[in-house]
């Protein structure tokens, strides 16, 4: 059913899972069925679970996008498989359904402004993509709610900390103070040896 008016409950996600879902309309797909893809509109809100365990098994609500990434000139395949998890996004124009990696592509350079949320598809979850097929992409974002073991602050992550973008691909910074941007989320747990943590997500734009 439809959740309100921006929440499109009867979005198809071939894959089953937001985490591996990624349809071109230009490259070969990589998912079954995937040009169901064609039938999507961007800016569609998913109103979504995540952390579903034996114990709790409603879930924490979560809330994803449809975007299409895209990036000029910087971005590159290797920056895409470093976090291998969920990892910062940004908004590059006022359509808010196009993302970047790139903190320098936010829209009208206003970077920290402009964060979009954490792109789902990653290295881990999608190991044969390659940049052909994620460029230009359409992929999830998650712009509120409860995300595990995503990418984490790449300067000063901390438990309880208020996290913001920062300069480079996929990258965010962490601080105790409240922040005086925009912020990305609230990390809620202390960072694993691989940069991971668990985050508030906070970065939805209603």
């Amino acid at each position: 059913m439809a959740f309100l008016n921006p929440s499109n409950q009867l979005i198809q996600i071939d894959t089953g899972n937001v985490l591996t879902y990624l349809w071109n309309p230009t490259a070969s797909p990589i998912q079954p069925y995937a040009n169901i893809g064609e039938i999507q509109v961007l800016g569609q809100r998913y109103v979504g679970q995540s952390n579903v365990t034996t114990a709790n098994p409603a879930g924490a609500p979560a809330i994803y996008v449809l975007a299409q990434i895209l990036s000029t000139s910087a971005m590159t395949l290797a920056n895409w498989q470093t976090p291998a998890a969920p990892a910062p996004v940004y908004w590059t124009d006022e359509t808010f359904t196009t993302v970047t990696a790139v903190y320098s592509e936010a829209y009208n350079s206003l970077g920290n402004q402009m964060v979009a949320g954490y792109l789902m598809a990653n290295y881990t979850s999608l190991p044969k993509a390659t940049l052909a097929q994620l460029l230009g992409g359409y992929v999830f974002v998650q712009v509120a709610g409860l995300l595990k073991a995503a990418w984490g602050p790449t300067t000063t992550p901390g438990s309880g900390y208020n996290i913001t973008g920062s300069t480079g691909n996929f990258t965010s910074t962490g601080s105790a103070s409240a922040p005086a941007t925009r912020p990305l989320g609230v990390q809620l747990n202390t960072a694993t040896a691989a940069g991971l943590c668990d985050i508030l997500v906070e970065a939805d734009i209603f």
